[in-house]
């Protein structure tokens, strides 16, 4: 869960009235700076504008209370309408700068805050997807910062760094209008100026901090909305749609949805009005400041030591005093946007320049003329969130163009192996090597640009035809469409997926997202064979190891048969090495060596009719299947292209 750094000391709402603590003060200012760092991404028309309106809205308080005692005075004396028409003027110029302010305000707001804002979730994309590995994107500390930084507040009001940006220079606007109030005040009474500036920077302070810690608590809950937001993607969207009604979860999903909103919320409920109920301090000094305010003025003139004028230049300042104290949207605005500023900088310091930098200049991995020689060495690998390592002291050895078969029982680590071999993990133990390098020595872009993979969750991208089979080479992608059409009918050559690519309406142009306008959908099915071709063209752009995982769930028997005539044959004649994980022991019979992954270990390795023969796990199994593929089909009615089995 996101937390703030523990060197500065949490405000407990329950404080009152005082300075801040130097370190309080430090973290304040050091916030700011980070925020008003960020508006060298704003345009310099944007920035204009804002100084522009800060300007305006800090001036236009000290401009009438010096104004207006022109104006009363010189009324007083009975003088022409000629002799008023100046102060009269000015005055009417200010109030007229201050409602353009206040009418320029939010198109400002928003010119200067979107391309901070959209600088900052490039950033957070570039953290998500720089990394070399994707263990990060497991981890629940980048998942609550993650989604704390990409956050916009709640309900109508967008807050975030963008808009904290934004009010923390409006904020700054008021301070140095307050200061040129003080100032015309402290010409008449410095000691009453001097205390009304102090009592108003304290009663900020005392609301900086309530507010400072309600934003903090509501930080904490960043795991607990994810779960909301779980809930409300069940809900609304298609993936769990079927099963939603067909099993009457609709009033359970909402239910659920209801307990956990309550239970993220009620702290933060609770907290708020607790804040609000001690309000009475603030409150109060405010008050005492307002009477200090008319009183000691009043009180002067009401003896004649202060003008009818000067009485009213005193007020109009004391009120440009006080506007320090207003907490409007911005005081928000700035709490919960410098969380997401806080969210981004800690994933900077995670995953940004410094950790990248380390991978930079690493060496290339150079090509040997054949498919690579991949060694696993003592290999162990552990999950964040878990205790048990998943691999543990493994050894396994890949050699160039060979089909290998990993098999093991769910959770046996099959998957997490393919990912170690592909550079996304990094084993905490051991070593992965290819060709004798370590993998972590070497730059990880250059390994992938020799990796095909089918994964059984692969991506469906919602792009044309083209593009889902150019994906698997993605250097071929920016090429023109009619010589990226020419690569990939070469690359799928007779393949199933051809029949497929000539069905589409409008053949590899055609647009595969359901929602999108003129796209459409595909089978499960479809999708594979979709997946096959992305495949065999990434073995035609120089991919020479292939990882297949589970890539023939969604096919019947005689596409699977044709899946591997189409890929596993066309790896061996390119001379591809090939890692095959599958539960249908029937389709990696044939595999060049088969490999048993049981308690994190390679228990048994072989190929199909040495494993028989050593009648272990492998063995047992396969019997297990062989059975129950005696049983259906021997079933009366059974259809003979049924291709079901039981999960090994």
């Amino acid at each position: 869960m996101s937390t703030h750094d523990s060197s500065v000391p949490v405000p407990d709402p329950r404080l009152t009235l005082g300075a801040l603590h130097p370190r309080e003060l430090r973290a304040l200012l050091t916030e700011r700076r980070d925020l008003l760092a960020l508006l060298r991404h704003a345009g310099p028309a944007s920035l204009t504008g804002m100084v522009l309106l800060t300007i305006g809205a800090a001036t236009t308080m000290p401009v009438i209370a010096l104004l207006v005692s022109q104006v009363v005075d010189r009324a007083a004396h009975g003088v022409s309408l000629a002799e008023l028409a100046a102060p009269l003027v000015g005055i009417a110029v200010a109030l007229l700068v201050q409602q353009l302010v206040g009418a320029l305000t939010e198109l400002v707001k928003v010119a200067v805050s979107r391309p901070i804002d959209g600088a900052l979730r490039s950033r957070l994309r570039a953290l998500a997807i720089r990394p070399r590995g994707i263990a990060h994107l497991e981890e629940p500390a980048f998942q609550d910062d993650a989604q704390r930084a990409g956050e916009i507040g709640e309900g109508w009001w967008v807050r975030s760094a963008g808009t904290a940006v934004f009010s923390s220079v409006v904020v700054l606007g008021r301070l140095l209008g307050a200061v040129l109030s003080a100032g015309v005040l402290a010409a008449h009474f410095p000691v009453l100026a001097v205390l009304l500036f102090t009592a108003t920077l304290l009663n900020r302070s005392a609301q900086r901090r309530q507010w400072t810690y309600l934003v903090t608590e509501s930080d904490r809950l960043a795991g607990g909305q994810r779960r909301v937001d779980y809930y409300d993607e069940l809900a609304a969207g298609s993936a769990a749609a079927k099963e939603i009604r067909l099993f009457g979860l609709a009033g359970w999903l909402i239910g659920r949805r209801a307990d956990a909103h309550w239970a993220l919320r009620s702290p933060y409920w609770a907290l708020r009005r607790s804040i609000l109920r001690r309000q009475w301090l603030t409150i109060a000094l405010s008050v005492g400041c307002g009477v200090a305010a008319f009183l000691v003025p009043g009180l002067a003139a009401a003896r004649g030591e202060l003008s009818a004028g000067d009485l009213m230049t005193c007020l109009t300042a004391a009120a440009g005093i006080f506007v320090v104290t207003q907490t409007g949207m911005e005081s928000f605005d700035i709490e919960y946007g410098k969380g997401a500023l806080a969210a981004v900088q800690r994933l900077e310091r995670r995953y940004g320049d410094a950790a990248i930098a380390q991978q930079r200049g690493l060496p290339g991995l150079p090509r040997s003329g054949q498919a690579p020689e991949v060694r696993l060495e003592n290999v162990s690998f552990t999950y964040p969130t878990v205790e048990r390592p998943v691999l543990s002291g493994l050894n396994l050895e890949i050699r160039p163009g060979e089909v290998l078969a990993v098999v093991g029982v769910n959770g046996a680590g099959k998957t997490t192996l393919t990912k170690l071999i592909a550079g996304l993990y990094e084993p905490g133990d051991g070593r992965v090597t290819v060709d004798g390098r370590d993998l972590t020595e070497v730059d990880a872009e250059s390994w992938r640009r020799r990796i095909g993979t089918i994964y059984q969750d692969y991506v469906r991208y919602p792009a044309t035809a083209r593009d889902n089979i150019a994906f698997g080479a993605p250097e071929t992608a920016d090429l023109p469409d009619a010589q990226l059409d020419a690569l990939v009918r070469r690359s799928t050559g007779a393949s199933s997926a051809v029949d497929l690519l000539d069905s589409l309406p409008q053949g590899l142009g055609t647009l595969l997202w359901r929602t999108g306008s003129g796209g459409r959908d595909l089978s499960g099915g479809q999708w594979q064979k979709l997946a096959v071709a992305r495949t065999l063209h990434a073995t035609a752009h120089g991919r020479d190891l292939v990882i297949l995982d589970e890539p023939t769930a969604n096919m019947d028997v005689k596409a699977e048969l044709e899946f591997f005539r189409s890929v596993v044959e066309d790896c061996r004649e390119r001379g591809v090495s090939v890692v095959l994980i599958s539960h249908r022991l029937s389709t990696i019979r044939d595999a060049d060596r088969i490999v048993v992954l049981d308690g994190g270990r390679i228990t048994e390795t072989g190929n199909h009719l040495e494993l028989l023969a050593a009648d272990g796990t492998y063995a047992h199994l396969w019997r297990l299947q062989a059975a129950r593929f005696d049983e259906t089909s021997t079933t009366p009615g059974h259809d003979e292209d049924d291709d079901s089995e039981p999960a090994a």
